[in-house]
């Protein structure tokens, strides 16, 4: 991650054991990230040479072995959102 959000924070929204909402936009050199409804990040990158566009995917890292699910999945390309 470029940007953590603040630990406290998530241990109050985080729903363990059941779903949790995630809402990633990443919009040009910004990207925001909701948690169940409350924004946990906001970063934007200075450093214009990291790419803009690429891959997208979902996985876990790390850690012992485990299992994630994903349900609802949207993409919505705002490349001419302004």
């Amino acid at each position: 991650m470029l940007a953590e959000p603040q630990a406290e924070l998530v241990r109050q929204i985080f729903k363990p054991a059941d779903w949790n909402a995630f809402i990633i936009r990443c919009q040009g050199p910004r990207v925001q990230i909701w948690l169940n409804g409350t924004q946990t990040v906001d970063y934007t990158e200075p450093d214009a040479k990291i790419a803009r566009r690429g891959v997208i995917a979902v996985q876990i890292h790390g850690g012992p072995a485990a299992e994630a699910s994903y349900r609802n999945l949207r993409i919505k390309d705002l490349s001419d959102v302004r």
